[in-house]
C-alpha cells in the first residue's frame, strides 16, 4: 500500500475538454484548471428503505449512483473567463463561466498521481455539467475564491497513465 502524496503541488489535477481525448491528463490541448485548492469525488449510490411487518429491522436496496466532483478554487481570468486564443479546446475557449451558463456538457478527469505517463497514475474520467460557480472576494481574502462542480452525467471510469 502506499499513500498518494499531494504536497508537490503537480499530482491532483482537474482537466477539462470538450472530448474525452481532450481531457486526458497527459493530452497537450488538455485544460487544467490552475489554482485548485481543494478536489473531492463523490461517488453515492441511491437506496430505497423499506420495512416489513414481519421484521424489527428496515431493508434496503441500492438504485443508480450518484457522482459528483467538486472544489474550489483561486479565481484565473482565463480559466473562469476564457481565452480566445486556445482554438482547439471549446471550453478553456469559453470559460468556466460560459460554459456553465450555456448549459454546455463537458469532459473530465482527475488525476490522482500526475498527468505524465511516467506517473504511471490512476485517474478517473466521465462528463458532465459544470455547475456550483460562486465567485466571492473579501477584503481579508484579497483573491476572488470560487468553489464548483461537475454533476457527473453517467459513470466514473478509471484510467491509467
Amino acid at each position: 500500500m502506499a499513500v498518494i502524496n499531494v504536497t508537490g503541488g503537480d499530482v491532483a489535477i482537474l482537466s477539462l475538454g470538450n472530448s474525452s481525448t481532450l481531457a486526458e491528463p497527459d493530452n497537450a490541448a488538455v485544460f487544467q484548471i490552475p489554482l485548485l485548492q481543494d478536489v473531492s469525488v463523490s461517488t453515492a449510490p441511491g437506496t430505497v428503505r423499506y420495512s416489513t411487518l414481519d421484521s424489527t429491522s428496515s431493508s434496503a436496496f441500492t438504485t443508480v449512483v450518484e457522482n459528483e466532483i467538486t472544489f474550489n478554487m483561486l479565481l484565473d481570468d482565463d480559466a473562469f473567463f476564457g481565452n480566445a486564443g486556445v482554438t482547439d479546446n471549446s471550453v478553456a475557449t469559453n470559460g468556466l463561466w460560459s460554459t456553465s451558463n450555456s448549459k454546455t456538457e463537458v469532459f473530465f478527469s482527475i488525476s490522482f498521481e500526475g498527468d505524465t505517463a511516467a506517473s504511471g497514475g490512476y485517474y478517473l474520467e466521465g462528463k458532465g455539467f459544470i455547475g456550483g460557480l460562486a465567485p466571492s472576494a473579501s477584503i481579508d481574502g484579497a483573491v476572488w475564491l470560487s468553489p464548483g462542480s461537475i454533476i457527473v452525467n453517467g459513470d466514473l471510469t478509471k484510467q491509467t497513465l
